[in-house]
């Protein structure tokens, strides 16, 4: 099978290891993928800050670029996921060729674990994957919009030698939400306050997330308040796990 990686902002800039984790991983399970050079950013920021016609320009070249491709479009942020699939037919509503063209991308762009999981229907175990350490994992608030609730806690568990922690509130948003921490810099510090401090309260060796832009504001705040925690991408994690069988 062949894929499209779609890189997104936090992954080009900051995060490069996890895109090229998720690309060994997808290899490994049969999908062959490439890295349009011409992709930008989806318009996110600009859709949150109620700049939809700047997130429409945005949107249309993320269309222009990734319309060229053909398959599934698998890419590391269920926020991000979630803009291209939810918001880009909002964003075209009203232009009926464009709209078709947003429609279609919609429906082959996945985030990476619900990829695996449900188009691609992997189970670890039959990889032996392998990782000796204790986690706990953070929920992507976006995961709601993209119908995902225990599968990547599900696809984690099947790693050989974790010790899976859960993590209280699991599912409650770490503050970031991007121009909200911007906009509301009181409440998100309150906010990824309380996640820290249940992240610490499990013990865990390593925190578990899915969503760049979550890791960015916890590991930060983290840093910040002199209590770090060691945190990987889940495609990071599957990496390692199925390396260390070989």
């Amino acid at each position: 099978m062949n894929g499209t990686i779609y890189i997104t902002c936090l992954g080009d800039t900051f995060y490069t290891d996890i895109v090229k984790a998720m690309r060994r991983v997808l290899g490994q399970f049969g999908v062959d993928t490439a890295c349009p050079s011409g992709q930008t950013c989806c318009g996110q920021p600009m859709f949150n800050a109620g700049y939809f016609k700047d997130a429409a320009k945005a949107a249309a070249h993320f269309i222009d670029v990734f319309g060229e491709t053909d398959g599934p479009i698998i890419c590391p942020s269920a926020s991000c996921t979630a803009m291209v699939r939810d918001q880009y037919p909002m964003l075209f509503k009203d232009d009926p060729k464009m709209l078709a063209k947003a429609k279609e991308l919609a429906a082959r762009t996945f985030e990476f674990t619900e990829f695996v999981v449900k188009e691609l229907k992997i189970d670890l175990t039959e990889f032996n994957a392998a990782f000796d350490a204790s986690v706990t994992f953070h929920y992507s608030c976006h995961f709601r919009h993209l119908g995902m609730t225990d599968e990547p806690a599900n696809l984690i568990k099947q790693i050989k030698g974790i010790e899976y922690i859960p993590l209280k509130r699991m599912d409650q948003c770490c503050g970031f939400g991007g121009t909200f921490s911007v906009n509301y810099p009181h409440v998100s510090e309150k906010m990824v306050e309380d996640k820290v401090k249940c992240i610490r309260e499990t013990g865990a060796k390593w925190l578990i997330f899915a969503d760049a832009g979550c890791a960015m504001n916890i590991t930060g705040y983290a840093n910040k308040t002199g209590q770090p925690i060691k945190a990987m991408h889940i495609a990071e994690l599957i990496d390692r796990a199925i390396g260390e069988t070989k």
